[in-house]
């Protein structure tokens, strides 16, 4: 049985530079700020190249910097994975936090992840969705694949909390569990996705939207009669 619970951020934060570190870093400034650097710099890139295409020469020469630089922060490529993964899955679990405090109406918070997404593809530096890591888990290292897996269970999770919620408050009616429901959401939003990446003139918004409409009875009456 799966784990339900939802991802606790802040909690989370307090072990990501345990997880991901390679070891003691000094606590001088240009060494905190190159390691930032490499993260934002191979974020980018993973959005360009995907993972397998990424590499330390690359990210070397887009920072004008040495790879022992690199090196010396991720000892490896699986360590700078590691704390990517750890980096962005942060990022996301928080973004969708403030999606709780800003839209206490499901319908609308869903709607907003969506534009989340959307957001990416307009800004890859405002990169947190897992997709470039799900294209390439078969050939990720064992410690990555982990992590992403754990991350797609904290995202169906916090789903499932919303549609469930959403369902005794009476905003949503559907049958079965709503950890298979958000199974079903969760497909729309990343396959959908990556089809708007594919053809641009996808509505992600809509196509989530259609698939929310069907859960909301007040909606479904509304097309009914109108």
């Amino acid at each position: 049985m799966r784990n339900s619970r939802v991802f606790d951020a802040d909690a989370y934060q307090e072990t990501v530079s345990a997880d991901a570190g390679p070891g003691p870093v000094p606590a001088s400034e240009p060494a905190l700020s190159t390691r930032e650097a490499v993260l934002q710099a191979a974020e980018i890139r993973l959005a360009e190249v995907g993972w397998l295409s990424l590499s330390f020469r690359d990210l070397a020469e887009r920072l004008d910097m040495r790879a022992p630089s690199i090196h010396y922060h991720f000892p490896s490529k699986t360590d700078l994975g590691i704390a990517l993964i750890n980096r962005m899955r942060t990022v996301r679990m928080l973004r969708e936090q403030t999606l709780v405090a800003e839209h206490p109406a499901q319908r609308e918070r869903l709607l907003a992840l969506a534009s989340l997404l959307l957001e990416h593809d307009a800004d890859v530096s405002s990169n947190y969705t897992i997709s470039p890591f799900q294209a390439e888990f078969a050939v990720l290292p064992l410690a990555m694949q982990r992590l992403v897996t754990a991350w797609i269970d904290d995202c169906l999770a916090a789903i499932a909390s919303w549609l469930e919620e959403g369902r005794l408050n009476g905003e949503f009616v559907f049958p079965g569990s709503s950890h298979l429901q958000a199974l079903v959401v969760w497909s729309v939003l990343e396959q959908g996705y990556q089809l708007h990446r594919t053809h641009p003139d996808t509505d992600l918004l809509a196509l989530v939207r259609q698939v929310v409409d069907t859960l909301s009875p007040s909606i479904a009456l509304q097309e009914k009669f109108s």
